[in-house]
């Protein structure tokens, strides 16, 4: 599985990565430009690096010369994702999740652990059955569905968030290029196949690409160099709407938010919205009296 013609590169490749890159450095950047990690599910950037840790073992024992594209950018990738961690616990103020938005994303963990082995099994049989390809399995698994918990918290949140529209367009493409490159190395000489990645490449696409229709056809919006979805907006998502369902009370709290008056609140103003201490949108808590 991991042999030296399996790193075929075409443009869609080269253009997957670059994508995949950007998107990082622009979350990066909104975080530091604004001083603030509002809105950035915590829960998803933990998952993005449990992918990255367990797709990467290959780190411990290949050498950097034998593919410096790859290894460069699996660095990036790992290092990357563990800085916007420390950002959002130690450095900046960020949105707290619901303890409903952690269950689902241990959900999501919890359920690649355990499809892991039954979708190699069902796909690769006994071979290749090893650690490796077992932590990679899990990996694509894991990634497909770890942006559900920042599409669950942009539905809860009511302030502008630091995530734009180039976020959104870096990071929902980087999969679709890579869709056109599996398809590239299937119809080429190549003839490669590999269908773990490829049918869980496109569940993950689908998901960005229904969120994408929710964005671009949103009734309203709230600006911050960029902008973000309402809750009303979300739940005209096919897919999104029917993995994570709105309840009774999302909608009441929608309905009667927050007034706002709380000192802690002071300093921030400039953004509108409501704003908890420290900056922390209390609209995303689980208990929003406990942060006046």
């Amino acid at each position: 599985m991991f042999s030296p013609e399996l790193y075929y590169f075409n443009v869609f490749r080269i253009l997957g990565d670059l994508s995949h890159t950007v998107s990082k450095c622009i979350l990066i950047w909104a975080i530091h430009a604004n001083r603030s990690a509002e809105g950035v599910s915590l829960i998803t950037q933990i998952l993005y690096a449990i992918v990255f840790c367990s797709r990467y073992l290959d780190l411990f024992w290949v050498k950097p010369s034998y593919m410096p594209w790859n290894f460069v950018l699996k660095l990036f990738y790992i290092g990357s994702s563990f800085y916007i961690i420390l950002l959002m616990t130690r450095v900046y103020a960020r949105t707290r999740e619901r303890e409903k938005a952690w269950k689902f994303g241990s959900f999501c963990l919890g359920g690649s652990l355990v499809a892991a082995p039954l979708v190699l099994l069902i796909f690769k049989k006994w071979h290749h059955y090893d650690f490796h390809t077992v932590m990679w399995t899990l990996s694509e698994i894991l990634e497909s569905v770890c942006v559900l918990p920042q599409l669950i918290l942009l539905r809860q949140t009511s302030v502008p968030t630091v995530i734009d529209s180039f976020y959104l367009v870096t990071l929902g493409s980087y999969r679709a290029f890579y869709i056109l490159n599996w398809l590239v190395r299937y119809f080429g000489a190549e003839h490669y196949f590999e269908p773990i990645a490829i049918i869980f490449g496109t569940v993950q696409t689908a998901l960005y690409l229904d969120f994408a229709w929710v964005y671009w056809s949103r009734q309203r919006v709230k600006l911050r160099n960029g902008g973000v979805v309402d809750s009303e907006d979300l739940s005209r998502g096919w897919l999104v709407s029917r993995l994570a369902p709105r309840t009774d009370t999302e909608e009441e709290e929608q309905a009667a938010p927050l007034s706002g008056s709380d000192s802690g609140a002071q300093g921030s103003t400039r953004w509108g919205g409501t704003w908890g201490a420290r900056g922390i949108s209390v609209s995303a808590d689980e208990d929003p009296a406990e942060n006046a």
